[in-house]
This record gives structure tokens, sequence and C-alpha cells, in this order.
């Protein structure tokens, strides 16, 4: 069999290359980008072209499409590092033969592009599973410091380094009556009345070392 290879990662792009030579099949072209992909399909009329998903310019998807429109012949086989199963149906609706895991031995992947290529479809079954069953996304936990505005997150780090208020007022060239407003706000939101509490909570531990509360205390 044919084919052509298409992947931005040098060395991979190479050790695909000969692990498939040795498997029986005559690889044409070994390129990195989405448009050589395309080119190199034009030039060599491959039976298979084996293509990446993801390209740092291109879309490995896009050059499977336009290889599928214009050479009808030559058989899409897409690869795909990690869990990406996000772009897995938009690359059955493009008409590819196949949609894979790098993960996998090399003999399997072997066996997979000869399916392809009889007219099989191949989907990594991990991926497939995915789509099927999406993980659910966790929710970002929120903290005390969400509460807070992007002004007053400022101040409470100053705080915490043990900052007066007149080091405040000096660091961010308001007067102390705005900085004591903010200050108040903080304690507020955060359910607190002292640094010492601030700083306990925020460190998610009452038990802060003794020598960092005595600093942001005694000021």
């Amino acid at each position: 069999m044919r084919i052509v290879i298409c992947d931005d990662h040098q060395l991979l792009l190479e050790a695909l290359a000969s692990a498939l030579a040795i498997h029986g099949f005559t690889v044409e072209a070994a390129v990195d980008s989405p448009a050589e992909a395309v080119r190199a399909v034009a030039l060599h009329d491959p039976d298979l072209l084996v293509i990446d998903v993801s390209f740092p310019v291109g879309s490995g998807i896009d050059a499977a499409r336009e290889v599928i429109a214009r050479h009808p012949r030559t058989r899409v086989v897409m690869i795909t590092g990690g869990e990406q199963s996000g772009p897995l149906v938009e690359a059955l609706a493009a008409g590819v033969s196949g949609y894979l895991g790098k993960n996998q031995p090399v003999d399997a992947l072997a066996r997979a592009l000869e399916r392809a290529w009889q007219g099989e479809t191949q989907i990594d079954a991990d991926l497939l599973r995915q789509v099927r069953h999406p993980r659910a996304k966790v929710p970002r936990q929120r903290t005390p410091m969400d509460q807070l505005t992007a002004r007053e997150q400022h101040i409470l780090r100053l705080l915490l380094a043990g900052m007066s208020t007149r080091d405040m007022v000096e660091e961010l060239g308001v007067s102390q009556s705005t900085v004591r407003t903010h200050v108040q706000n903080i304690f507020s939101k955060l359910g607190v009345h002292t640094r010492l509490q601030a700083v306990a909570l925020l460190a998610g531990d009452a038990r802060v070392h003794s020598s960092e509360v005595g600093h942001a205390v005694s000021r």
C-alpha cells in the first residue's frame, strides 16, 4: 500500500514512516503541514493519507476534507495524540476512513490502516467511548479570593505581605481613608476581623507560621 504521512512532530513523523515501511507500506512522502499533505497527495496519488488532527498552522480535518473531495480514490485516516475526541464527529462528517490514537502499538496501527484501505471505518474505541459518554466537567471550586475585586485582591496581598496602611498609601497612591475602606470591605467579604484571621483563612489552616503572622499583624 502506498501512503503519505503528515505530522508536525518531526521525530514521530520519521519514526512512523520507518515503522510502517517495515510493516510493508510504501511511504511516498512524509510531510509536516496540512498544505504539504494536500500537495503530496496530488503529486503521488497514494492509497492512503495518514494525517494528524492538530497543527500549529492549518487544520488536519480541512486537509482531509480537501483530499477526499479532490482525490476520492485516496482514503484518509486521522491520528491524534492524547485524548482528543472532540474533532471525531467533524472528521467523520468530512468522510475520513479512520480516527485513531497515536498511543497504540505500530502493528495495531498497521492493521487498522489495512482495514481502512479495504473500506472498513476504523475508530479508536477509547475516543469513541468519550464521545458517547463524555466525562462530566468538574466545576472549579470557589475560593475566598473570588469574592474580592481585583483592587481588593491586590490590597489583600499587600496586607498579607505585612504592609502598613501608610505603606499601602505610598504603594497605591491613594488616601488613607481609601485604603481603610478597602480593608474593611475585604474583611467583611471574607467574614474576618483581623489580618491574622485573613491569613488563616487564605492559608486554609489556622496554624499559620508565627513569624509570618507576627510580621503581618505587627503593622
